[in-house]
């Protein structure tokens, strides 16, 4: 074998070789970033959806978007909602945006869900993962029937005990009970 072919032969070997470290480097530092703040409760799991909308089918249909949701080795589909925060703390709003995920999911794929999901909190304290509780199906579509009723006008919203809520309110500016 003619030595130039032996150094195409060479020179093909070392970028294969390199290519591959680099393949198996990336794959690494992506495992890792993942794994940094995965929940120990879901390490075995896959990732089964991410930043999917999903709708129930129902009649009066919830839709939601989910972040990422895994799947367990017995099927059972676990979500997780991602949130940049200043303080490291899971709020009320939370479950319920799981908890529609949950009604979504379900409807469209008939999947089970998992009645337990993660809140994981970026903040300056750093990641950190929060189990949390996800209401019944029938909760939720309590809360659906009165988002309609309430955008139809045939129910009257309820406004906070205290008016520290207000002050972080989004509608603040329009709300009636400023008047």
């Amino acid at each position: 074998m003619p030595a130039a072919e032996l150094w195409l032969l060479l020179a093909s070997c070392v970028a294969c070789v390199t290519a591959a470290w680099a393949a198996a480097r990336l794959v690494r530092r992506r495992s890792v970033k993942v794994d940094h703040w995965m929940p120990e409760a879901l390490k075995d799991h896959t990732l089964a959806y991410s930043e999917r909308t999903f709708r129930s089918g129902d009649d009066k249909q919830v839709v939601a978007r989910v972040d990422r949701a895994y799947r367990g080795r017995d099927g059972l589909i676990v979500l997780v909602e991602l949130k940049t925060r200043q303080a490291d703390r899971v709020h009320p709003s939370d479950i319920i945006e799981l908890s529609a995920q949950r009604v979504a999911l379900e409807g469209e794929t008939g999947e089970s869900v998992a009645p337990v999901a993660w809140v994981v909190v970026e903040s300056a304290a750093g990641r950190s993962a929060h189990s949390v509780r996800l209401l019944s199906p029938h909760v939720v579509w309590d809360f659906a029937s009165r988002r309609e009723a309430l955008l139809a006008g045939t129910e009257s919203p309820h406004y906070p005990a205290t008016s520290r809520v207000c002050a972080s309110c989004i509608y603040r500016a329009r709300c009636r009970m400023r008047s």
